[in-house]
């Protein structure tokens, strides 16, 4: 193998050239929140608003302005994507971010005790992990399995993204 045809993993590109990729600065350590917000941070929601039952303890988080979860259209799009998964609402909690501004995503995770989280219009440190992937990347994390992918409202449409999105998925619920 000549140093010309070198192929590295996407993960250790990202890595190794976190400005450059992005034209972001490089974030090293835990999202930082203004700590005036986390003193005024509010407990965790006696009752949630979600979708689903999340039996299989997968969570999808969306983030949708002026609405309880997410329009009709991308709910149709989303129980596509799950049915083409060979799953259903009765297996996930589906929840709008916007519905939670203040309550901290380890409080989320725990709470729906949750495997698998599906991230769509956010990104993993928005989400508020303390690390970024690149959009489609499957990432493990503890005892996680993370995906972020763009709003469900710009996959519909964008066949090459919904190709990106499905090999994870794929690679997430092995199918």
């Amino acid at each position: 193998m000549s140093l010309n045809n070198i192929h590295l993993p996407p993960l250790l590109v990202a890595q190794l050239y976190p400005d450059s990729l992005t034209g972001e600065p490089a974030k090293t350590g835990p999202a930082q929140k203004d700590p005036a917000t986390k003193a005024e941070r509010t407990q965790p929601p006696a009752e949630w608003k979600l979708l689903g039952n999340n039996q299989k303890n997968i969570l999808i988080a969306v983030a949708y302005e002026n609405i309880a979860h997410l329009p009709d259209p991308q709910l149709d799009f989303l129980m596509q994507l799950l049915k083409a998964c060979q799953l259903s609402l009765n297996d996930v909690a589906l929840i709008n971010l916007n519905n939670y501004k203040e309550v901290e995503y380890t409080d989320m995770l725990n709470y729906f005790q949750t495997k698998t989280i599906l991230l769509f219009g956010v990104s993993a440190q928005e989400f508020g992990f303390p690390f970024e992937t690149p959009q489609y990347q499957v990432q493990p994390f503890t005892q996680y399995t993370v995906i972020h992918a763009p709003a469900l409202h710009d996959l519909q449409s964008d066949k090459p993204a919904k190709g990106l999105l499905w090999i994870g998925l794929k690679k997430i619920f092995n199918l």
